[in-house]
């Protein structure tokens, strides 16, 4: 069996301006962001990783770096793992371009899995074939292990509605905090969820 223990990265100042798409953008951390990565260290302390993958993007290979300081373990970036391509809708919060590119905001909401996000950008499909991809090559890079995978929002909440095959469009009732921890193992036999979204060493920090 292998064990992943897959991570949001910790709070950037885009997802503190009332939610900006970061998608592509590589935004940092925010203090939030690093005191929230903190936390899920803690929170981790005692999970005896093997191996650690993250993202591509700085604000998820900085919260891979503080959750696994102080462990001789190597940070594997891996561009599978990053966010969504957003398209036209990146660096804008959703209530406006949900209503300057309405068409495209209505056509993703009824079906994600066929609506490039912003005119140019990713499929829900496309962004779960690539995680999916990677994991696959995980399980057979490290059976009977345990590893730490830090990406985004959208790339896990679309791969845990791929692989639990719940529609797309259902994805908004997948939550994914900043730092929140999702737990996922695969048998060649099986695979499932033990955990989505695991948030208690966040409740020391107010809203």
């Amino acid at each position: 069996m292998t064990l992943f223990y897959f991570v949001r990265h910790g709070q950037t100042e885009w997802n503190a301006d009332r939610n900006r798409y970061c998608g592509r953008s590589d935004i940092g951390l925010s203090q939030t962001g690093v005191r929230q990565a903190e936390l899920a260290a803690g929170f981790l302390k005692d999970i005896p990783f093997n191996a650690v993958y993250a993202s591509t993007l700085g604000r998820a290979t900085r919260t891979a770096e503080i959750l696994v300081e102080g462990r001789n373990l190597k940070i594997h970036q891996d561009p599978r793992l990053v966010e969504t391509d957003f398209g036209a809708w990146e660096g804008e919060r959703q209530e406006d371009f949900s209503v300057k590119y309405a068409d495209n905001w209505e056509a993703w909401l009824k079906d994600p899995g066929a609506t490039h996000a912003g005119y140019t950008g990713e499929t829900a499909i496309q962004v779960y074939n690539r995680v999916r991809a990677c994991i696959d090559e995980l399980v057979e890079k490290h059976p009977e292990e345990t590893v730490l995978v830090v990406a985004h929002s959208m790339a896990i909440r679309f791969f845990v509605a791929g692989t639990l095959e719940v529609p797309y469009k259902n994805y908004r009732m997948i939550p994914q905090d900043n730092t929140g921890i999702t737990i996922y193992k695969e048998t060649p036999e099986n695979a499932g969820f033990l955990a989505i979204n695991l948030n208690t060493h966040l409740s020391s920090i107010k809203n």
